[in-house]
C-alpha cells in the first residue's frame, strides 16, 4: 500500500523530487544557506530558492514550492530540510 501512494505521489507531484534534491544541496552548501537567509520575506525566500535551485539545472516553479511549504508546515510531506522549513517560518 505504501508503495503504492508513493508511485501515486511520483506521477501526480513530480516537482517533489527536484525539491527534494535542491534541498539535500543547500544542506552540503553554506554559502545557499547564508543566501537564503538574506531574504526578507516569505515570497523573495521562495523566489530566491527556485532561482538557485535553477542556476544548478534543477526546476521547479514557485506555486510548486508554495505547495510544498503549505503542506510542511501543517505537518504533512515532508520534502524540504527543517532548517530550509524553519526560515520559510520565520518570513511567514
Amino acid at each position: 500500500m505504501l508503495k503504492a501512494a508513493l508511485e501515486r505521489d511520483a506521477q501526480d507531484r513530480p516537482f517533489e523530487k527536484p525539491i527534494k534534491q535542491f534541498g539535500e544541496i543547500v544542506m552540503s552548501d553554506p554559502a545557499l544557506l547564508a543566501k537564503l537567509d538574506e531574504t526578507r520575506d516569505a515570497d523573495s525566500f521562495i523566489v530566491a530558492y527556485c532561482k538557485l535551485a535553477a542556476e544548478r539545472g534543477i526546476h521547479f516553479t514557485t506555486e510548486n514550492m508554495k505547495v510544498a511549504v503549505q503542506e510542511q508546515k501543517q505537518g504533512s510531506n515532508w520534502i524540504l530540510p527543517k532548517v530550509v522549513l524553519n526560515m520559510v517560518r520565520e518570513r511567514f
